[in-house]
């Protein structure tokens, strides 16, 4: 998904673990009202991504940091779990990748105790039904649950396997201070679900003080999709601020 011309802001947005670039139409269609260019791929192993090949963190670094704005730096950076993590990664690796990050409930620590509950949990997320969807997920937009249906089927079961298993440890901790672009964080909320707890955000703030937090109120692990209104306006006025840091 690409929309934009030269002269526009230009805008990348990454995918979670079991997603596609479709689940982004909504944020999608903000920035690009809001004169945004916006550039949305299927990472590897998801949605029309290239198959085969190591799912580490580094792998979907390499492939992000070949994605170039027609300025060479995007202008701003958008995560999603997984694709938080890869955006951190990327960032750290190449500080004229991007301007601003902002990262939605990005996986930047994976206990341990919880790979095995979790590689289980995205694997069975990807034969999901939409009526077992819309139950899970009942208040989500009915275009978030078909978008989100689309991107399960057509993810590759073993690269979904390969990401959590190719990442042992799962920390990238030690990216955080090598991060030059400005950040915010919008975290689930801890009293719904986070993979992004206040504990780790302590951890990360003090890391590197270009990073900010947020907790979007009420949203769990999509905050785009479980809180859409409050999550966009909150990802523009930090994209679209004079803030550095």
């Amino acid at each position: 998904m690409t929309t934009r011309s030269p002269e526009t802001r230009a805008a990348l947005l990454l995918h979670g673990l079991g997603g596609a670039s479709g689940t982004w139409w909504r944020v999608a269609e903000a920035l690009t009202g809001a004169g945004w260019g916006v550039t949305a791929p299927d990472l590897r192993g998801h949605g029309a991504g290239a198959r085969g090949g190591s799912s580490r963190h580094d792998d979907y670094a390499d492939d992000v940091l070949a994605l170039r704005a027609p300025s060479g730096t995007w202008d701003l950076v958008v995560g999603h779990s997984l694709g938080g993590a890869v955006a951190v990664r990327a960032a750290a690796r190449d500080a004229g990748w991007a301007d601003r990050l902002v990262l939605l409930d990005p996986v930047l620590q994976l206990a341990t105790e919880s790979r095995a509950e979790v590689r289980a949990g995205e694997l069975a997320g990807l034969a999901v039904t939409a009526d077992e969807l819309a139950a899970a997920e009942p208040h989500w937009d009915e275009r978030d649950r078909a978008e989100k249906l689309r991107a399960a089927h057509a993810a590759d079961p073993a690269a979904v396997a390969a990401t959590v298993d190719d990442n042992d440890p799962w920390d990238l901790l030690a990216d955080v201070p090598a991060l030059r672009a400005p950040a915010l964080v919008l975290a689930g909320d801890p009293q719904v679900f986070t993979f992004f707890p206040p504990s780790l955000a302590a951890q990360v703030l003090r890391a590197n003080p270009r990073v900010r937090y947020a907790v979007v109120s009420g949203a769990g692990h999509s905050p785009h999709r479980d809180r859409p209104a409050e999550t966009i306006a909150m990802l523009r006025e930090w994209a679209e601020s004079d803030a550095t840091a």
